[in-house]
């Protein structure tokens, strides 16, 4: 049980260091002052914590298996990544200005709040559906029943994902006045939106295909 769960450990790092859509959106909403970028991180582990618990009720398998449902996820996905890959790129070069946006609200259900966009980001994105749905049953942590092997193998990913994105928020509030100035904000957020519209295109056209 001990190798098996230092193999999981080592799997959680590797998927939660490896760059994608969610660590894009942190990036893209940085600029917009020091609490954005911990916003979004709080809504991609709301998303996070979401999905555990459907993993671990079994709900994400049964979803997994309608391959309908499942392509309805993946082309939702894309269209939101696409979506926010288009507001960034029109944010940082279809106007000019001296000043990061700041004006938007950090928590809530409006459609500019860093934390919806962590939220749906993370629940849309085909990455962490995949890691629960595939990754789960290779491990195998007995004398630990199912439900407590996958209960435990969803709180050690949630808990290595919460402390990968407390070491960013920090380096990224580190360097808030950096990400502060004109032509490093259109950077980091036009660089962040071509990656989004990149993977949303990504997933959008192998999505189409397999339909």
């Amino acid at each position: 049980m001990v190798e098996q769960l230092m193999a999981f450990v080592l799997t959680c790092v590797v998927v939660v260091l490896v760059p994608g859509p969610d660590f894009a959106l942190v990036l893209k909403n940085a600029p917009r002052g020091p609490g954005s970028a911990a916003s979004t991180a709080f809504g991609i582990m709301v998303g996070n914590t979401i999905l555990a618990l459907l993993a671990v009720l079994g709900v994400t398998a049964l979803l997994g298996a309608s391959e309908v449902i499942g392509n309805v996820i993946r082309i939702s996905g894309a269209a939101y990544l696409l979506y926010l890959g288009t507001r960034a790129l029109l944010e940082a070069f279809g106007r000019s200005h001296s000043k990061p946006t700041a004006s938007a609200p950090r928590f809530g259900f409006r459609g500019n709040s860093p934390f919806l966009q962590g939220m749906v980001s993370n629940l849309l994105n085909p990455k962490v559906a995949v890691f629960y749905l595939s990754l789960f049953p290779q491990f195998n942590l007995a004398p630990l029943p199912p439900l407590g092997q996958h209960a435990l193998m969803a709180g050690i990913f949630l808990l290595t994902a919460l402390a990968w994105y407390f070491v960013l928020v920090h380096a990224l509030r580190k360097i808030s006045t950096a990400l502060a100035r004109p032509r490093v904000n259109r950077i980091i957020t036009g660089g962040s939106g071509t990656v989004l519209i990149g993977v949303g295109g990504t997933i959008l056209s192998k999505s189409l295909v397999s339909a």
